[in-house]
């Protein structure tokens, strides 16, 4: 990283239609400076230097700001202060476009480094005036707030001397901004998404940034990146495609990390399948591409042989070989003309064809579904064999009955609701009492001061009315009354 302020970064330049014509129509609207100047919610001097720059082409305007460029830099930031501060939101709108413009378009930066300079005798700045905005319920004086911040921010991360002066609190802030509800997790309007996914993206291509995402409230914040995945899954050529693919690759960027991978198998297994389905039935074979690097990347940037071995177990649950190998039968896969994604390809079905050949079993499957609740069903067939719990019982007992521990953690968890989830679980409660006897009777009555044997009894109480759940509890609590007998 170096120290020099003169590394040229382009800035990102957000594809959004919308964002372009909301400051076309900012650029346009006339602000009453004169009466703001009067009112003191913007001071008589800043109002001079910024009428100067209004009456200006936009070549003049560039030329103007350039030969006073210490001098703008301070008006820009002490009108914000002060617009903010009074509720000036017409103001604040046409300050924060017009920075936008001089970030974007003066390809010297002089502006962008002007302001970092800023950041040399006040760590705060120059990112506090915009930070603020942040809480404004108008949502382009939030976007266009969060775009100057992002261009600022990333171009800090290429110099040591601006880098360390980021205060890691504004980031988990931009963070948690962008995947909320008003942007990534907005639902309900595309645009805001396509913009906080662009913004977002930008941000985790700096390593240190990824980091600071990572370790700041991670889960909650992928939900909504993970949740259009799933939307993109369920119609993986309908509108919105643009949008789909940034959203994966951000996603792959993230999966350039052993620790994130981790994170993102154990708490989202869904999105593996989802992956899957999005590679099988795309018909843009940029997405087909970025799907499968991201399921490369989860099992061979692993923190480990075991982790990577979970990741496969995954892989297959979702019947992933057999969509890997449909792939592979595809015209770019099998001509070789995209080297990238025949060469990921082959990777995958080499690693899953090896571990299905030397590793894997029906009960490393039952164990995938443990380690991943979600995905216990009913249309995995263990779940119904008498055969696969007469062979495999008996391993239910080792470790002080670690894997009979973890069914009822699961039980008792509020973080699975689905009451299904509850049904298998004590469906196969009953083929081990059946098939260990006594000794699970024993441990199920004593341990924890009888609180598994209380458990299986709550369910009898449900007052959801979900009698399937009743009638396989109350079958487990018969088992466990015959055999005290």
């Amino acid at each position: 990283m170096s120290n020099s302020s003169s590394i040229t970064v382009t800035p990102l330049v957000i594809d959004s239609t919308f964002l372009s014509d909301s400051k076309k129509i900012i650029k346009e609207k006339i602000i009453a400076w004169e009466g703001y100047s009067r009112s003191g919610a913007v001071s008589e001097d800043d109002v001079k230097h910024i009428k100067i720059l209004e009456k200006q082409s936009t070549e003049n305007k560039n030329s103007t700001l350039l030969n006073q460029l210490e001098l703008y830099t301070n008006t820009i930031l002490n009108i914000l202060d002060k617009a903010e501060s009074s509720g000036k939101e017409d103001v604040l709108k046409n300050i924060l476009a017009l920075t936008n413009d001089f970030l974007l378009e003066l390809p010297g930066q002089e502006f962008l480094d002007s302001l970092l300079k800023l950041s040399t005798v006040d760590s705060a700045l120059p990112y506090s005036p915009f930070l603020k905005l942040l809480d404004n319920k108008d949502f382009i004086i939030k976007a266009l707030g969060l775009y100057n911040l992002t261009i600022l921010l990333s171009k800090a991360s290429k110099s040591s001397e601006y880098a360390s002066k980021i205060d890691q609190e504004v980031l988990i802030k931009v963070f948690d901004l962008l995947s909320s509800n008003e942007f990534i997790g907005n639902t309900q309007n595309i645009n805001s998404q396509f913009i906080g996914i662009q913004l977002l993206q930008e941000l985790l291509i700096v390593k240190s940034f990824k980091q600071v995402y990572e370790s700041s409230n991670f889960i909650t914040n992928f939900k909504s990146v993970n949740q259009l995945i799933a939307s993109s899954a369920k119609s993986a050529n309908s509108t919105g495609l643009q949008l789909s693919y940034n959203v994966l690759l951000t996603t792959w960027i993230l999966s350039f990390s052993g620790s994130i991978n981790k994170i993102l198998v154990h708490n989202f297994p869904e999105l593996v399948g989802n992956l899957l389905t999005i590679a099988k039935e795309s018909i843009k074979l940029k997405i087909v591409r970025i799907s499968v690097g991201i399921l490369k990347n989860f099992t061979a940037v692993t923190l480990s042989p075991n982790e990577q071995f979970k990741t496969v177990k995954i892989l297959l649950f979702h019947d992933g070989l057999s969509s890997i190998n449909t792939l592979r039968e595809r015209k770019f896969a099998s001509n070789g003309s995209d080297e990238e994604l025949s060469n990921d390809l082959i990777y995958l079905s080499d690693l899953l064809n090896a571990i299905v050949s030397d590793r894997l079993t029906s009960f490393d499957e039952y164990l995938t579904e443990l380690e991943n609740p979600n995905l216990l069903s009913w249309s995995s067939p263990t779940h119904k064999s008498s055969e696969f719990w007469i062979e495999n019982s008996g391993k239910f007992k080792d470790q002080s009955y670690k894997l009979v521990k973890k069914i009822f953690e699961i039980l008792s968890s509020k973080d699975y609701p689905n009451s299904k989830i509850k049904v298998i679980l004590l469906n196969d409660l009953q083929f081990l009492i059946k098939n260990i006897g006594q000794d699970l009777v024993n441990f199920i009555n004593t341990e924890k001061n009888g609180e598994y044997k209380l458990l299986i009894m709550s369910f009898l109480d449900n007052n959801g009315g979900d009698n399937e759940l009743k009638y396989e509890a109350l079958k487990a609590i018969q088992l466990l009354v015959g055999h005290s007998f």
